[in-house]
């Protein structure tokens, strides 16, 4: 047998003694060929072109002594010289492949030795210093590869040229990766008293893909409020889950101002977390009532009472209801368009907006003399309130006599007349401040108070003021008028005093001629 195939038998008796031709290996595993070859005298090259496929050459179960072959379950590779050369020629061998089973990625590698130059492969293959490699994809069931290699030996001795074979399969592991997308929805008071607490109701949803852990919820109030407990935690919450949180605060500056509330969890992402922001205005409402009426007055004798609603707050009221107790020996005579029942009178005003005021007014009297209070009440829709009250000392109604008698009658023209006049008041218990009036016709021209008593004299009128009479007394006033014109002259006497609802009048006639 030529040194040629001695060596080639003793590689291959190597390779199945550490292998075994038909041992069977993991998928991605690497096995190494090698092929021992001798430079021989020098012979013509061998056309790449002219070698048949390893199919129509190599029957199944055939193995040729030149060959190295590696088999496992999923492929066998053949590796086999085709035609020795001398140093200087072309040396001629072949890789065959037969696939077994599918295969995802193969790679084949040769690994030239010193002195052994490429000349040319079929097909092309991807050149790593002294190494060839050729790969291989989607290689199915039954296939077969050939790989043609020619190399030219610059010096006469032995080369090896180890083959390694890489199989790689993919195992997809298919895996999710989910991320928690926290969402809130807010519910808090656009406005808020002033000292008042106040609720925000948040409700938190995980809307993304992943559960989140750790979640806490915060809120983040401005400096006009002051609240305990301004965080909540929770263990967890579930894709899709929600949970409802309140929040408390109590409001100590008024204006308006803006809370922000935060929902994230752990290893959170900004995007994913939860914001919400609420406006809301801290307010105060206020209200005033002031009851007006007279001090004195005297009975049977109307008085007007007043009734004066100021909103002195920052918010509209709404329906606020107005009552007024009276006491019993009050006669009301205008309601104000009031609800009158026994002794009280209500109102109720539906709307009355920041910074109004609304008067309501009344009018009554007293039966009885002696002091009487009207008290008023107020309470608004929101819970606001407020009173006042006022006492009326009521005066019996003393009885008041006047008169007035000429000295002279007739007079001619040219001439005066002495009046005089007498007021009396009648009662025993209270005084009488009144007016004194006389007013004359055309024909008397008045001309003095003979009385020494302040008054004033205009055109053809006399007015003493401030005539007090006391209780029982009488007062008595003489004054002088000039007749002026022929005719009947009247002298009209008025009296007018507090509690008199019209004068008491008095007339005289003086005839001139």
């Amino acid at each position: 047998m030529p040194k040629f195939f001695n060596l080639l038998l003793h590689s291959t008796l190597l390779i199945l003694l550490f292998s075994g031709c038909q041992s069977t290996l993991p998928s991605d595993s690497n096995v190494t060929i090698t092929s021992d070859i001798q430079a021989l005298p020098k012979e013509t090259p061998v056309e790449i072109e002219s070698i048949a496929p390893i199919s129509e050459r190599v029957s199944e179960n055939q193995v040729i002594d030149d060959s190295y072959v590696f088999r496992n379950d999923q492929l066998t590779v053949q590796k086999t010289l085709l035609k020795p050369n001398q140093v200087g020629g072309n040396l001629l061998y072949e890789i065959s492949i037969t696939v077994l089973k599918d295969i995802e990625h193969l790679t084949i590698e040769d690994r030239l030795p010193k002195n052994l130059l490429l000349y040319e492969t079929t097909p092309k293959c991807s050149l790593l210093g002294n190494q060839l490699i050729w790969h291989f994809h989607d290689l199915k069931k039954g296939s077969a590869e050939q790989i043609l290699v020619q190399v030219t030996p610059k010096v006469e001795g032995d080369y090896t040229i180890p083959t390694t074979v890489r199989l790689e399969q993919e195992i997809d592991l298919n895996l999710f990766a989910g991320q928690p997308d926290l969402n809130i929805q807010l519910a808090g008071p656009p406005t808020i008293e002033l000292n008042d607490e106040g609720t925000w109701e948040i409700i938190v949803t995980n809307q993304g893909s992943a559960i989140a852990h750790d979640v806490t919820l915060n809120a983040l109030f401005s400096n006009a409020f002051e609240a305990e407990n301004a965080s909540y935690s929770l263990q967890s919450l579930p894709v899709g889950a929600s949970e409802s949180v309140t929040f408390e605060a109590s409001a100590i500056k008024q204006g308006l101002f803006e809370n922000q509330f935060k929902a994230s969890y752990k290893n959170s992402v900004p995007e994913r977390e939860g914001f919400a922001n609420a406006s809301t205005r801290v307010v105060q409402s206020k209200i005033r009532v002031q009851k007006i009426g007279p001090k004195t007055a005297y009975v049977f004798k109307p008085e007007s009472y007043k009734i004066q609603i100021f909103n002195t707050g920052d918010t509209d009221l709404k329906n606020v209801r107005i009552t007024d107790i009276f006491a019993e020996n009050y006669s009301i005579i205008e309601t104000g368009n009031g609800r009158l029942s026994e002794n009280a009178i209500g109102w109720v005003i539906p709307f009355l907006p920041a910074g109004s005021k609304q008067v309501i007014e009344t009018k009554m009297t007293s039966s009885k003399p002696g002091k009487a209070m009207v008290k008023t009440l107020l309470k608004t829709a929101n819970g606001l309130e407020a009173t006042d009250q006022m006492t009326t000392q009521w005066l019996a109604v003393p009885g008041v006599t006047i008169s007035i008698i000429d000295a002279k009658d007739p007079i001619t023209i040219g001439d005066n007349s002495e009046y005089t006049i007498q007021v009396k008041n009648q009662g025993e218990f209270e005084p009488v401040s009144g007016t004194i009036t006389i007013e004359f016709s055309e024909h008397l021209k008045p001309t003095a108070i003979l009385n020494n008593m302040s008054g004033s004299i205009i055109d053809n009128k006399i007015r003493i003021p401030e005539v007090l009479l006391k209780p029982g007394k009488d007062i008595t006033l003489n004054i002088s008028a000039q007749g002026v014109k022929a005719g009947s002259g009247r002298a009209n006497l008025n009296f007018m005093a507090d509690f008199l609802v019209n004068p008491v009048i008095s007339q005289e006639s003086t005839n001139i001629y």
